[in-house]
């Protein structure tokens, strides 16, 4: 309430006498003004080019991302960024945290998030943590809200395929003098395949998922000074899940996810701006089986954020404090924290030359204080990064309950670190870009599970390599290509589930102006999981999308040489499959 007082207060100080431009509704935040660290963006229209519709089959195909599903659509998936742990990607809506409090490692699961509501994904490699604090200590995936930019269209997409699936959208843009905002509700039903390996497991049963996902987004001017936005959505996610080495179980999943956020922009003076953030991203988990009690787990991430941004000639500084709390609650737990943190960001530019700079001081009411730092210089052509980030334990893994009689949760525990350099050079002109990126991550005190003793900081190693990539743009053809090596070394155990080497590669054809053809390819070496090592494999999509004044036809053939191969020991992945979908506009 303090906040929002200091606002009106701000606010009403500077009305008039000074003549000022609209506040600018992009996000004050936006990482890349900050980082010179490798961006990867996707546009709207390419996240429409998926039939399917979920934000898991756009972010696989990233280039040094590495993702593993436990049996296709509705199972967990894990996302690697550069040999990082999974558990070390930040997912942010709009500057509001996704990340799962409720799940043991507060890691969030994108199975069940679809895209129809998207303007825009994008990833960032490396810690983010001087911006968005623990979490984003391998990357960050940016997800940006349709906001009526198309008012008054609306647009309905519906589309089915194998396994029985089916996914249907209804979205409404809509903008009056000073207010604009779009509604999206979309549905996901696949009968699904068996989460676990019919070869190595004889397993047939099938198991389903549903999804059903509203959401509200809008922003509101209410003067050339003073903007606010807000958002609001529901998303509820319900699978079949297989017990261990048995596909009859019929246990089940749901995941229930509530998401509010208002942020109000106020352009003070000339070259200064005023943010004001408040958040709350809440996940009601239950599992439920015939051999077991139904389980529940709760967690609710309370967000407040005030920021300060300048800007002078090629100067750029922002500035912010922020509070957290984390609470969960379950069958044998009831806890929370908070995090308190004061953070300065900036950049320094005048023509060739670009310096970042970047820290944040952390106090944790369980750990105490902790900093983290960035330094960046672009130079041409040539960009050197160097990134700190770290990651707080989750509440499960300081406080989970004695499970079989062994402890879980380690009040002990201290942070993980990572330290993060990255040396990239990019060119690009109107036709061509590619660029070179070596990376090192120097990873430590990394969370492990021992039977007995519960969660202990014990895991350290370095993962390190280099990233190829280009792309060719023509009139009536377009091809990208890329290329990953990383390894792995001082590692007190096997690095799990991350290949040494992976490539991907689209080809689109154009042959007129509103059909496309795609040839789309992802391939991986050979991987050690837990219980094997898993042979290598190479996976090829194809897609044709068809467009006319109102309407548009997509077609999907995924995996078109019916590879069988595994992302994650014993368990399934998706065979040959077909996919159509259909968008009308009005």
């Amino acid at each position: 309430m303090s906040w929002i007082l200091l606002f009106c207060f701000l606010s009403f100080s500077v009305m008039a006498d000074v003549e000022l431009s609209p506040v600018n509704v992009s996000s004050l935040k936006e990482g890349s003004q900050f980082s010179l660290s490798d961006r990867i963006v996707i546009s709207e229209e390419e996240l429409q080019n998926h039939a399917i519709g979920l934000i898991s089959t756009e972010l696989e195909r990233l280039p040094g991302v590495i993702a593993n599903q436990n049996g296709g659509p509705g199972g967990r998936i894990s996302f690697f960024i550069r040999g990082t742990e999974s558990r070390h990607v930040s997912f942010v809506l709009d500057g509001l945290k996704m990340n799962d409090t409720s799940n043991t490692d507060r890691q969030f699961d994108a199975s069940f998030f679809t895209s129809p509501f998207l303007s825009e994904l994008s990833l960032v490699k490396g810690p983010q943590a001087v911006l968005y604090g623990s979490d984003a200590m391998g990357g960050l995936i940016l997800l940006k809200t349709k906001k009526g930019e198309k008012a008054p269209e609306g647009r309905l997409n519906i589309s089915g395929g194998s396994y029985g699936t089916f996914s249907s959208s209804l979205s409404k843009d809509w903008k009056s003098n000073q207010h604009n905002g779009s509604l999206t509700y979309s549905t996901f039903h696949s009968d699904g395949l068996s989460r676990l390996n019919k070869k190595r497991f004889n397993a047939r049963e099938r198991d389903a998922t549903d999804i059903t996902q509203a959401l509200s987004s809008s922003e509101h001017k209410w003067s050339p000074r003073v903007q606010t936005d807000f958002l609001a959505g529901f998303l509820r996610g319900r699978s079949e899940q297989d017990g261990f080495a048995d596909d009859n179980g019929h246990d089940f999943s749901r995941n229930d996810q509530y998401i509010f956020q208002q942020k109000t922009n106020v352009n003070l003076i000339s070259h200064h701006v005023l943010s004001l953030r408040s958040g709350l991203n809440r996940h009601q988990r239950l599992n439920e089986s015939l051999v077991s009690n139904e389980e529940f787990f709760n967690g609710d991430l309370y967000q407040n954020e005030i920021l300060h941004r300048w800007r002078n000639s090629g100067l750029e500084l922002l500035t912010g404090a922020s509070t957290e709390r984390e609470k969960a609650l379950a069958n044998d737990l009831d806890r929370f924290f908070d995090l308190h943190s004061l953070f300065l960001q900036g950049s320094f530019e005048k023509e060739a030359v670009k310096f970042q700079f970047g820290g944040r001081l952390d106090r944790h009411s369980k750990y105490g204080e902790f900093k983290t730092t960035s330094l960046g210089l672009s130079v041409l052509d040539m960009s050197l990064q160097y990134s700190e980030g770290y990651k707080a334990p989750s509440l499960y893994q300081l406080y989970g309950p004695d499970s079989f009689g062994s402890p879980v949760g380690n009040p002990s525990l201290t942070p993980e670190t990572n330290q993060t350099l990255e040396l990239r050079w990019k060119k690009s002109n109107e036709y061509f870009e590619t660029s070179i990126a070596g990376f090192q991550n120097r990873l430590s005190n990394l969370f492990t599970y021992v039977f007995g003793k519960g969660y202990v900081n014990q895991q350290s190693f370095i993962s390190e390599g280099i990233e190829l990539s280009a792309k060719m743009t023509k009139n009536v053809y377009s091809v990208l290509a890329n290329f990953t090596h990383q390894n792995f070394r001082k590692e007190d155990s096997p690095v799990l589930r991350r290949p040494y080497n992976s490539a991907s590669g689209t080809f689109a054809f154009f042959p007129s102006e509103n059909i496309e053809f795609s040839l789309m390819g992802r391939w991986f070496s050979s991987r050690q999981d837990v219980d094997a090592k898993l042979n290598g494999f190479e996976v090829f999509d194809i897609g044709l999308k068809k467009k006319w004044h109102r309407d548009e036809i997509s077609l999907q053939l995924k995996n078109i040489l019916n590879r069988q191969y595994e992302e994650i020991y014993g368990f399934s992945t998706l065979g040959q499959s077909a996919f159509i979908g259909y968008e009308h506009r009005f």
